[in-house]
């Protein structure tokens, strides 16, 4: 009995994935909350040409709430618009060259701690950070560029040996 109830399920799941593959539009109009009209049948030919041709366009996908209820914020097109503020902090380039400084450096305390520090040592540490803060060989060259014009590395470790 479990089977079958399974199989009846698998199968209306792929009668419905096949009909929202062929009509999209029943799709995002079903999650949207909207019900399109009935075609309506098409008077005798009485009318001149150019009434037909506004007949034959779809009455079309209405909601079933009208719109100045549905969202009553959206009447004003200039506030949807406007770009809204981030709630996420913004760092500045400094900021980021400073974290990542400061990673490699702690990085480095642990190799030396280790007693592992070397050539060896110095390229696994700078995987590990690029790792870490996800970047490009091009973006770590242009980090240790940066880095070294400033002198961070050498700040970094003056602030840490002094705490």
């Amino acid at each position: 009995m479990l089977k079958i109830l399974f199989k009846s399920a698998v199968l209306v799941f792929i009668i419905l994935s096949v009909y929202f593959i062929v009509n999209p539009a029943a799709c995002s109009n079903f999650m949207l909350g909207r019900v399109s009209e009935p075609a309506q049948p098409q008077p005798a030919a009485t009318e001149p040409a150019d009434i037909k041709g506004e007949r034959l366009t779809p009455a079309g996908d209405q909601p079933l709430v009208p719109p100045a209820l549905a969202n009553p914020e959206a009447e004003d097109c200039e506030s949807l618009h406007t770009p809204q503020p981030s709630s996420e902090p913004v760092y500045t380039q400094e900021d980021i060259d400073y974290a990542i400084a400061s990673r490699y450096v702690e990085l480095e305390n642990e190799y030396a701690k280790d007693k592992k520090l070397g050539k060896d040592a110095a390229k696994d540490i700078a995987y590990k950070v690029m790792d870490d803060f996800e970047l490009t060989q091009q973006e770590w060259e242009a980090f240790l560029e940066r880095a070294t014009a400033n002198n961070l590395f050498n700040k970094i470790r003056k602030e840490l040996a002094g705490k």
